[in-house]
């Protein structure tokens, strides 16, 4: 039997028994890992720990041909009720967490990942409007994947991309000019470009601040990663039509 300590998100729940529970767990060091939770069905203690996005300490005792781990002694780090309870962040988690589980394969360290969604529940305590942590998410999430390529580079030619004609390859998940991709593909504005570039440097609380994602470049991130997603995945993640919600007015 090996033990692993880590700190988690949780990211699913399902019931397995009148008292336990299968959880799906995010850790920086052993990426997504399911285990059994004895006891962490209901309204105890234990229960009340395995909130969508909450984050935990945890133990995990891991035995050799399982597949499920079993994780005992949580201890509360950071609670997402607060945002589970606000009407413009409730239904940001749900897709968040569906995001990752679907993303990130089980048992790959995930730091960057980890570190990205601490962010940007951070920001979203901090008043960040949940629109723009949306979208923000879902780049650095395909980005962090491997699903988006350099905004800056045209990947038929080599060239760096400014100005009109710049199109989404949702196939490669690249951004080709005028020269390079013909009429096939999504548009992209000069503005809603640079926003892209920017969004990859700066952290949430100062995109917010220096308010550059207009309404119109916000679908027009959504929609870049709507393709994308849907291209790779074949389908639409189940969470994703709550996000409605958030649309800016």
């Amino acid at each position: 039997m090996t033990l692993r300590s880590t700190t988690a998100f949780v990211l699913r729940v399902d019931p397995i028994s009148e008292k336990d529970v299968a959880v799906s767990f995010l850790t920086p060091d052993l990426g997504v890992v399911r285990g059994v939770v004895a006891g962490g069905r209901g309204k105890g203690r234990k229960g009340a720990l395995l909130q969508l996005l909450t984050e935990v300490s945890v133990t995990f005792f891991v035995r050799e041909g399982r597949d499920l781990a079993r994780g005992d002694a949580l201890e509360m780090k950071a609670s997402a009720f607060a945002l589970a309870t606000r009407a413009e962040t409730a239904m940001l988690l749900p897709y968040l967490a569906e995001s990752l589980s679907t993303f990130l394969p089980e048992a790959d360290a995930a730091p960057e990942t980890y570190r990205l969604v601490r962010h940007v529940l951070d920001a979203l305590g901090a008043g960040v409007p949940a629109d723009l942590a949306a979208r923000y998410f879902e780049v650095w999430l395909l980005l962090l994947a491997g699903l988006l390529a350099d905004p800056g580079t045209c990947a038929g030619c080599g060239r760096p991309l400014a100005g009109e004609a710049v199109r989404l390859d949702p196939e490669e998940g690249a951004f080709v000019g005028p020269e390079c991709g013909g009429r096939g593909g999504l548009p992209l504005s000069p503005t809603t470009l640079a926003l892209l570039a920017r969004l990859r440097r700066a952290p949430l609380g100062a995109l917010a601040a220096e308010r550059l994602a207009g309404p119109d470049d916000l679908r027009a991130l959504e929609a870049l990663a709507r393709e994308i997603r849907r291209r790779f995945l074949g389908h639409e993640l189940k969470s994703y039509r709550f996000l409605e919600a958030l649309g800016p007015d």
